[in-house]
């Protein structure tokens, strides 16, 4: 497995989406990467064959998944363990809370986990009835 790296300028997030889902609709694995410099935006990374040369790519660090294995079944409400045995996601970590394996997700049916440490980790955040949702939200932007 090899990582490509395609950089079209993209000022907006879902612009770039759309774009690398046309490029590889094939592709199991589908990333953004926030671009700040000269001016920014957003690149993407596929897992195709070939040479991967662009560090963060390379070694997995930072790249947010918008499509990765198993997404499909992460819809609705369950807990951590069943996520992780479900998904290609690595760990979920909580930001403001702890997380156990029988802590509830609530998906909201939008998931969108980032490389970590080179795994692929779901950010969540304290929700109702002691349950955690995803950090990112449908329709959020580049702070």
């Amino acid at each position: 497995m090899t990582l490509f790296v395609v950089d079209g300028g993209h000022r907006d997030r879902h612009e770039a989406e759309h774009f690398a889902l046309e490029l590889a609709p094939a592709a199991s694995l589908l990333c953004t990467h926030v671009v700040r410099e000269p001016s920014p935006h957003h690149a993407v990374w596929l897992e195709l064959d070939g040479p991967a040369d662009y560090e963060p790519v390379r070694d997995r660090e930072g790249g947010r998944a918008f499509r990765f294995p198993g997404q499909d079944a992460l819809r609705g409400s369950l807990p951590v363990r069943e996520l992780l045995a479900l998904s290609a996601i690595d760990r979920v970590v909580g930001v403001g809370c702890t997380v156990a394996n029988d802590t509830v997700v609530d998906t909201r049916d939008y998931v969108r986990p980032v490389y970590a440490d080179g795994l692929l980790t779901l950010h969540v955040t304290p929700a109702a009835a002691d349950s955690v949702v995803p950090l990112e939200v449908e329709g959020g932007h580049v702070c």
